[in-house]
């Protein structure tokens, strides 16, 4: 899922000169406000360092703006403390996320305070939606200000969330006022992602009212990204009304989990309906790595659908042709996931494939089965190369669950008793990953 932001840098003649400059302007400041526009290409100076990736040297400039020049007008103060939030919320993808993270929302927030909405709508709305996507990212990796383990944690990555949908809200609705339609539709899918992920908050905890609250939450993100599609239209933006797409087909099969009967096939067909639609914009050739995440997606929605229901005692086996398009999805995102330049979604498909063909084996008659079993064991094993103990203990322990499953369906056609047992191996590395075992290199438990 991926929350966006359009890039703001502009291109400034200044650059090294900046600290020669603001000694000359500092004295003068107070007296002399066509000094704003000089101030105002620094700051466009500092951008293109940023942009070229020497983001110290950024951060220097708009510090030493801020420190150097006395009583800066409030719309200039706004604008540096606006663009230190993009550097910094930028530079939490390559490096000391924790930091960058807590310096963006500072800023964000005092450049909201400094941009009235009713005098700089705009820039009121920018600055909403950098905080908005702040604070999106900081619950969507897990991080805490307080850095609160457990229970406490998880409260305060519900609350940071709340806070971005406050904020996404106001943006949009200053964006709607002022016929902004694309910063709109953005805003509302930011604001769609922001509910989805709050939603699976509310699932982690043990909490009985669980389910309603983030069925709540995923009507809100439908309507919002629902809302979003207004604007993306197929032929003006075709590429974010597939992201869009994307996004309404993960929260269609959220909401189908929480769901049964005819209900959850509806939602299902929901889900299928929009990650196609999406994938007819994401081809192999002009988006390899969205398709691969759409049709991984796609699988998922169509192993859910095709999922073997039990009815008055009896298990129902469902149509094979579901299973087997969720294989072919899985294998085509698999030739752009590959180990070397997507390790971790590589082992996450590969995972997703083994157990599409667990459930195509199932119930295992036959040569055919056997065949698709060991296919599953395979995919299994190549996914545990990465999702090992030490790094993933929690996909490891549902990887090794599954591949217990397939060494028990497969000891009913062949090998039975060394079958069995390495079903049984995989079942306790299951549970001793569950359990917090993980062996040190040498052997020994820590």
């Amino acid at each position: 899922m991926a929350i966006e932001m359009s890039s703001p840098w502009v291109v400034g003649p200044i650059g090294a000169a900046a600290g020669a400059a603001l000694a000359w302007i500092a004295g003068e400041y107070q007296t002399r406000k066509t000094y704003r526009n000089v101030l105002l290409l620094l700051a466009d100076s500092a951008s293109d360092f940023a942009g070229a990736g020497e983001v110290d040297k950024a951060l220097a400039i708009f510090d030493q703006i801020l420190t150097d020049v006395p009583r800066l007008e409030p719309a200039v103060r706004g604008e540096i403390r606006f663009r230190q939030g993009l550097i910094r919320y930028a530079s939490s993808f390559e490096e000391a996320r924790d930091m960058n993270l807590t310096g963006a929302i500072a800023a964000f927030q005092e450049a909201i305070g400094l941009f009235k909405a009713e005098k700089n709508p705009i820039e009121h709305a920018q600055a909403q939606n950098g905080l908005g996507m702040s604070l999106f990212r900081s619950s969507e990796m897990g991080w805490t200000a307080k850095g609160r383990p457990g229970r406490e944690g998880e409260e305060e990555r519900a609350e940071n969330l709340k806070r971005a949908m406050l904020a996404f809200e106001t943006a949009a609705s200053l964006y709607a006022a002022e016929g902004r339609a694309q910063e709109r539709a953005q805003t509302e899918n930011n604001l769609a992602d922001t509910h989805l992920l709050l939603s699976g908050l509310h699932l982690s905890g043990d909490d009985p009212a669980a389910a309603t609250a983030a069925a709540e939450e995923l009507n809100r993100a439908i309507k919002a990204y629902e809302a979003a599609l207004e604007f993306r239209t197929a032929e003006d933006h075709p590429v974010d009304r597939a992201e869009t797409h994307n996004s309404l087909g993960r929260a269609w099969t959220a909401f189908a989990e929480l769901e049964e009967g005819e209900v959850r096939e509806a939602h299902l067909e929901k889900a299928i309906i929009n990650f196609k639609a999406a994938l007819e914009v994401r081809t192999l050739d002009s988006h390899p790595f969205e398709r691969a995440e759409t049709q991984t997606l796609l699988g998922q929605a169509l192993i859910l659908e095709s999922q073997p229901q039990a009815e008055e005692g009896e298990i129902r086996w469902s149509s094979r042709e579901g299973l087997k398009t969720a294989i072919k999805a899985y294998e085509e995102a698999l030739t752009v996931r590959t180990r070397e330049a997507h390790p971790q979604e590589y082992a996450e498909t590969k995972g997703l494939l083994g157990r599409a063909l667990v459930i195509l084996s199932a119930p295992a008659r036959g040569p055919e089965d056997a065949a698709h079993l060991k296919r599953a064991i395979r995919a299994f094993e190549e996914a545990l190369a990465v999702m090992t103990l030490q790094a993933h203990p929690e996909a490891y322990a549902k990887i090794q669950n599954n591949l217990g499953v397939a060494y028990r369906n497969l000891s009913k056609l062949e090998d039975r008793e060394e079958n069995l047992e390495r079903s049984i191996l995989a079942y306790e590395e299951a549970l001793r990953a569950r359990s917090g075992g993980a062996r040190m290199p040498g052997g020994e438990e820590k």
